[in-house]
This record gives structure tokens, sequence and C-alpha cells, in this order.
């Protein structure tokens, strides 16, 4: 049997999916695995030798996953979107396996209830494997490999610390964006070397003792690595948070508009969250139901100070 895994949503979304993915592989051949997603996911499933099928959205690309997948028996759609649904639904696989949330849910052969509080995605995300081998399944935790040339690479480029706590300010959503002025409060405390890694320049973390301000300055399998390389890493409700558990490190997520009740939690470290009337929001929220934006700010630097000591202790 030949099983297709997709998901095409964001980068902490498929680091995720490492779970399901090393649970399909306890049953299936490696050769007979395949995943679905964007063109990152040749650098997050490093070391994973199965079939990759990166896809970038354009009507050409449809075409050519469509193509490329005709051949498997079973897939495992954790990306809920429509397009995913009528791709499967188009591709000719006998039996699809989706979330009962997931838009235009009849195009699947078979629905798993998707659970939306209080349960991590790895706990959701292995119930469409569970559902094709007719058992509970208990799953695993992410992983991640490490490629040692880019190790060895970015230690040199760079000039890396032997320790050093990694600090991620940015998200993909405004209100999941902690102040800025507050991850500069803290880099300013840690007492050891602290680098900071995002996709866009921040000249804010310029010139400050022990800061190492990467901001921009690195590709993206750069930037997993220096994560991997790194003690603890502090960031939004973000990629970086499930990079690093991927890796075995520990860290620390400030949610601002979101919630662990979403599920997408640390499983090592600690996270810290509003206690506001109006929180949580919406799991990927695109503007402030008051208009106060008070999440962004809820969650003080000292707060997070406090766990960051705890853990490094």
């Amino acid at each position: 049997m030949k099983v297709l895994i997709w998901q095409s949503a964001y980068l902490g979304d498929v680091v995720l999916a490492t779970s399901l993915l090393q649970n399909v592989l306890d049953f299936f051949e490696p050769q007979d695995v395949g995943f679905v997603g964007r063109p990152f996911i040749k650098d997050v499933l490093y070391g994973y030798d199965i079939n990759i099928y990166t896809y970038d959205k354009t009507l050409k690309d449809s075409f050519n996953i469509l193509k490329a997948i005709k051949h498997y028996d079973v897939a495992l759609s954790i990306h809920m979107s429509l397009r995913t649904a009528i791709l499967l639904y188009l591709s000719g696989i006998k039996k699809r396996i989706g979330f009962d949330r997931s838009e235009a849910e009849y195009l699947y052969t078979d629905l798993v209830h998707y659970e939306m509080y209080n349960t991590h995605e790895i706990y959701r995300n292995i119930k469409l494997l569970g559902l094709l081998m007719g058992k509970t399944l208990t799953p695993k935790k992410p992983k991640m490999f490490i490629n040692d040339s880019v190790i060895y690479s970015v230690k040199q480029k760079f000039n890396l610390p032997k320790d050093f706590v990694v600090i991620s300010p940015l998200s993909n959503f405004f209100l999941k964006t902690w102040k800025q002025d507050y991850f500069l409060e803290i880099s300013k405390h840690i007492d050891m070397p602290v680098v900071i890694l995002s996709d866009k320049v921040l000249q804010a973390f310029d010139n400050i003792k022990n800061v190492y301000n990467l901001s921009g300055k690195t590709t993206l399998v750069e930037f997993i690595h220096i994560i991997a390389l790194s003690k603890l890493v502090i960031a939004n409700d973000s990629s970086s948070i499930h990079i690093a558990n991927a890796f075995n490190k520990k860290a620390i997520s400030i949610y601002c508009a979101t919630s662990s009740l979403y599920g997408f939690y640390p499983l090592m470290g600690a996270y810290l969250e509003p206690e506001l009337n109006c929180h949580p929001c919406s799991i990927n929220p695109k503007s402030c139901k008051t208009n106060t934006y008070e999440c962004l700010g809820f969650v003080k630097p000292m707060d997070v100070i406090k766990v960051l000591d705890n853990i490094l202790s």
C-alpha cells in the first residue's frame, strides 16, 4: 500500500507533521510513503528517505502534482483547504482521509473528528493514521535531522558561540507578535550569548552586548540549523517553537491573540498567555475584536524572564 501525507500549510505545521510521518513509517516502507507540501519541505524533511513532492499552488503545479500522486492508494490530509480537497479528489486516490472540519469535507472518503480545543496537533493528526490502521495509536514527538555540513557552515559563517539562546521575534500574523521592545529587554537580560533570528532585518537588536543579530541574514536551512545548535528558543506562537522541539530543545512560547488551547504549544519548555475576557481570539487572527490590541503586551518581560531563569538553571 502506498500512503501520501498532504500538509501544504505553514512551516511550523509541517514540522509538527513529522510526528505523523514517523508513525506512518512504522507501518509502511519509505519508498511507499509520499509527502506533499510547499517547496520548503525539502529543508524540513531532510533525512527522511521518502518521496517528497513540492507544491507551490500555481495552476501549472496543480496539474503536475495530480500526475505525480495518482499512483497512491491512500491520502492522509492534514491540510483542510478547499484546494487540497479538490486536488485529492481529482487525483483518483481511492481512500482519502481528512478532518470533518475541512472545506468540502464531502470530497473525502473517510473523516476524522477534529478536536478544536485542548488537544495538541500531533494527537489530532495521528487519528488520520489510526482510522486507516483501525486502532488507536500514540504519536511520536516531531523530529528533524541535522545536516552536519550545514552545521559546520553556519558555525564558520556566523562565528557562533558554543552556548547561546535563540530569540525569534516575528510571526506570520501581526496579532501573534509580541512587542519587539519586550524581546529587546529580554535579550539584554540573558546571561549568555543571544542570537536573533527572523526573515526580516531588525535593526533594534544591533550593537547590543552579547547579542548576535542575524535577522534577515540567514537562509531557511541556516535558520533551522542555528536553532538546532541553541540551548533554548524564545519566540511567539510560531514555527521556531516547533523546530526547537523537533531537535529536542526546549522552547518558551509567548502567546498574544492565540492560545495553547488550540493545540500548538511547545511539547518541551513552557508558554505564557494573556488573561483577558476577549482571549483567545482565533487560530489565525487577522484583526482585533476590541480594537485595543491588549493581548500584544499583556505578558510582560519579567514574566518571561522568570520562566527563562527557571529553565536555564
